[in-house]
């Protein structure tokens, strides 16, 4: 039921469908009940969700199953991912869920579950839900008023907790634009940037139920781009539907890598001795630069959560992926697109250090998915091993990493290095080897 970040699908459909939303927020219920061991009547939990049309529907049946288990809902209304993981960590002995399916069309909704530290729920847990999940008989299923809360000032908390890391933060004075992807963040970023010293200005901010993600955001920045060139903005900055991650765009409206971004949180946050945790699709001239600085560097499985549990291990203060995931763990517990522009704004000292970002030199990677028949476990498979072993022989300073599609019938190689003509020689060879043993 679970995927890489919480349960996603379509609305009205197994695993969205009625019964199983129901299923679903009895099963949460349960796993409050048995993580909180002191528990009593009046446990909560916070709820918020994006701009989808299906949200209303997800959250009134997740609402019947929780308060068949005696917890009460406060609902916080439309807001970033974020939030949720704020308020649990804020306020004692309360979960937390977002209905959001974060980057995806309108067409899908979804469920991610924070714990009572505003952590999302690990491995464990989550096999826990499944298991009530299979096994659960509500006897009952009515949302019971008494129990819930509507959380009219949720927005100006929110924002507050936001900023106030930045009360004494000096910010240059930008001309930056936002696309809010029509998403969770369309009300309180306005709110958010309107504080502090910069000129920004707003696009994709009239969410009506069906355009979440439609031809903006992070999905597409061509309409971003073209307000950047039009109005000589200084930078964009596009979030996702459920506002937990953030791509910036230079002057000239191109996207700067995320990898270029990592380091130069790396750099200006972490210091000599200390980790930054990534994830293995991070360019890997990165980890060489930032041994210059003395600063370590550790990479994960692909997933922001994977990211957050690692920094936890070892007690990093940031970590990140390249997507847009950027994680500040002194500040926050998970990822957030207004945090992440705050504090690239905060670091910014002149224009000049954007041009520096964006002239940064990365080596070549491609990324390349082929469809399989069946997945079987990679160690196993004879050909792929060999071939990662001629490869790590051959190549001492590129990187590779063979890994499976978590949602789909497909097998992905990722190669980095110095020359590009290497890279895609051995993928062009892997593609070759797939064919010949027909995988």
């Amino acid at each position: 039921m679970f995927g890489t970040d919480g349960i996603r699908g379509i609305p009205y459909t197994n695993p969205l469908d009625k019964k199983s939303l129901i299923k679903i927020g009895s099963s949460v219920g349960k796993l409050i009940k048995f993580k909180l061991d002191q528990f009593k009547n009046g446990h909560q939990i916070f709820i918020s969700c994006d701009t989808r049309e299906s949200s209303f529907f997800l959250k009134e049946n997740l609402i019947r199953g929780l308060n068949s288990e005696n917890i009460g809902v406060i609902d916080l209304g439309i807001l970033p991912t974020s939030s949720v993981s704020f308020f649990c960590n804020k306020y004692p002995n309360a979960f937390g869920i977002v209905i959001t399916a974060s980057h995806n069309s309108s067409e899908y909704n979804g469920i991610k579950i924070f714990n009572d530290k505003g952590e999302k729920l690990s491995n464990l847990d989550e096999e826990k839900i499944n298991s009530y999940f299979q096994n659960n008989k509500i006897k009952t299923s009515r949302i019971n008023t008494k129990l819930n809360i509507e959380y009219k000032n949720s927005d100006d908390e929110y924002i507050d907790e936001i900023l106030k890391k930045f009360k004494a933060n000096k910010f240059k004075k930008l001309n930056v634009v936002f696309d809010l992807s029509n998403g969770s963040s369309y009300r309180v970023t306005k709110k958010i940037f309107s504080k502090i010293n910069i000129n920004a200005k707003y696009i994709s901010m009239k969410p009506n139920g069906t355009n979440i993600n439609n031809k903006c955001g992070v999905e597409d920045t061509r309409r971003l781009k073209k307000y950047i060139l039009k109005n000589k903005f200084d930078l964009g900055i596009a979030f996702d539907g459920d506002a937990d991650r953030a791509v910036f765009l230079d002057s000239n409206g191109k996207i700067i890598d995320g990898d270029k971004i990592i380091d130069f949180f790396s750099r200006k946050l972490l210091k000599k001795g200390q980790t930054l945790v990534t994830s293995i699709m991070t360019n890997n001239i990165i980890e060489k630069n930032l041994k210059k600085y003395k600063i370590k560097t550790l990479k994960t499985d692909v997933g922001d959560k994977n990211v957050y549990y690692k920094m936890i291990d070892i007690d990093s203060k940031f970590g990140a992926e390249n997507s847009g995931h950027y994680i500040f763990s002194n500040i926050l517990r998970t990822s957030d697109s207004n945090l992440s522009a705050l504090m690239f704004l905060s670091l910014i000292k002149e224009k000049e250090d954007i041009v520096k970002i964006v002239n940064q030199k990365l080596n070549p990677s491609i990324l390349k998915s082929y469809e399989i028949v069946k997945k079987k476990p990679i160690k196993k498979i004879i050909f792929i091993q060999d071939f990662i072993n001629d490869f790590n022989l051959n190549y001492k300073n590129y990187f590779l990493n063979i890994r499976y599609s978590g949602t789909e019938n497909k097998i992905r190689i990722l190669i980095q290095g110095a020359s590009f003509k290497i890279i895609k020689e051995q993928i062009d060879l892997f593609g070759k080897l797939l064919t010949q043993y027909k995988l």
